[in-house]
């Protein structure tokens, strides 16, 4: 069989953008994690064909030597993200690519292609493909040119038609082989939240089993990677020297068998690792945060989106402010810091919920939060909601959840006044003497030190210039 030269690529930009697991945003506060569908990739790819990296966004490395070095590097097949946030630039990054190396072969990932990714390859030549699953090993497939077993994908033939395959939503478990993650080192990675430099980023489930209206990973299924399976790729992060990690699985414990399994395997291994990880309030009971936090979780990332009962029934989170409340506390009782990140601006968003989100701002226990706001994906049913309601037209492609831009008003509220709430969440809840001295007794390192200073200065800049 034929080894084919493939390079990951994370295009340049004029912003920190993160482009990752088919969402793309600007950086709230000057952080980059590796992107989890490269990683993941770099593994699947590596045991057939060689595999490099190129990550321009975390490098910091220009138009013009990310050009060079892909020149130089005269890959078969590129693997690029590409963002709804930055898709213009994007797009035109990588016509100077086909324009310089016309036989690579160019595959794309990334939220753009959520709608019509027929229109999307006929409009831009440059792509010979778009990838949907970066789960499964469609993209070998692809990469050997047996296109006859391929799914997951939208390829271009030859003679220029379009052929688009089905789209899995498998609800299985999985093993992939072990990622590459150090192609990945030394990339200028860096995230709030995680207590070392050096830190891996890992995938233990694939999708999301939640039906959250306004999120995209609820649609992509749900597939649970083996715990023996991410054990093997655990084992060869802490070969490298490294002892943090940041699982990027939507929801951890949403397979609470699995999890609990993989908390005592990390336990048996005596790992040590310390880490973050994302999971929801009505997933986290005290028992599993108490096994998490003997395994090493420091860090949890729950998706509170609101503190009104309104908002959280209208929007499919399927919890109450109550039990907010009661899980945060659980958390803090153990030990393990929470953040909280919210979306404003929601279509049932009014001045009376806005309200109860600070209301609960000011109450919780929470260590951190993150202040997003609403944007319409593709295949989301908020998408569905915000144009019947005339909130969006049809085409409407800006996906930028940072709160750089509003997406849309809200039936109530304009997007000034939505803008505005954010501004007030931040500086209420950050700027508050109390809470200020509360981080500053937490510090235990110099890199904790680096990375609150990083963090306090960001918000400022951010919260100031809007």
């Amino acid at each position: 069989m034929k080894k084919y030269s493939v390079l990951l690529l994370n295009p340049p930009g004029g912003n920190l953008y993160i482009r990752d697991y088919f969402c793309s945003k600007v950086s709230q506060a000057d952080y980059i994690h590796h992107p989890v569908d490269l990683m993941v990739l770099s593994g699947i790819i590596a045991a057939e064909h060689e595999v490099s990296v190129i990550d321009a966004i975390a490098g910091n490395i220009s138009v013009q030597e990310t050009l060079r070095r892909i020149v130089s590097a005269r890959p078969d097949v590129i693997v690029s993200l590409a963002g709804a946030v930055s898709i213009e630039e994007d797009t035109l990054f990588l016509q100077k690519v086909k324009e310089a190396l016309p036989q690579v072969r160019i595959v794309c990932i990334g939220d753009v292609f959520g709608g019509n990714t027929a229109s999307f390859l006929r409009e831009n030549a440059f792509a010979d493909a778009v990838l949907f699953n970066f789960s499964t090993d469609d993209i070998l497939r692809y990469i050997s040119g047996d296109r006859k077993n391929i799914r997951n994908m939208a390829l271009r033939a030859a003679g220029g038609g379009i052929t688009i395959t089905p789209r899995e939503t498998a609800r299985d478990s999985f093993e992939i082989p072990v990622p590459k993650h150090e192609l990945f080192a030394e990339k200028g990675y860096r995230y709030p939240f995680v207590r070392r430099k050096k830190f891996a980023t890992i995938l233990t489930e694939y999708g999301c089993p939640f039906p959250c209206s306004f999120c995209i990973i609820g649609t992509l299924g749900h597939r649970v990677r083996t715990p023996g399976n991410v054990i093997k790729e655990l084992r060869h992060v802490r070969s490298l020297g490294i002892r943090e990690l940041l699982f990027m699985t939507q929801t951890f414990g949403a397979a609470r068998n699995e999890a609990q399994e993989l908390c005592r395997l990390m336990i048996e291994e005596k790992f040590n690792f310390g880490w973050t990880c994302f999971s929801r309030v009505d997933v986290a009971t005290p028992e599993l945060m108490a096994l998490m936090k003997q395994a090493g979780c420091h860090t949890i990332i729950f998706g509170i989106e609101s503190g009104s009962d309104k908002i959280l029934a209208s929007y499919r989170k399927g919890y109450t402010s109550e039990r907010i409340t009661a899980t945060l506390k659980s958390a803090a009782g153990l030990g393990i810091e929470t953040v909280g990140t919210f979306i404003l601006g929601l279509p049932d968003e009014s001045p009376e919920t806005m309200e109860s989100t600070i209301e609960l701002l000011k109450n919780s226990k929470l260590d951190f939060a993150s202040f997003n706001v609403a944007v319409p994906r593709e295949n989301t049913p908020l998408r569905g909601e915000a144009i019947k309601l005339g909130l969006i037209d049809e085409g409407f492609e800006h996906m930028d959840q940072s709160g750089n831009s509003i997406a849309m008003p809200t039936k109530s509220l304009s997007r000034e006044e939505i803008l505005g709430f954010r501004r007030r969440a931040v500086r209420m809840f950050y700027f508050r003497p109390a809470y200020i001295f509360r981080q500053l007794k937490k510090i235990r390192s110099l890199y904790d030190a680096a990375r609150l200073t990083r963090q306090a200065a960001n918000l400022i800049r951010r919260t100031w210039k809007e």
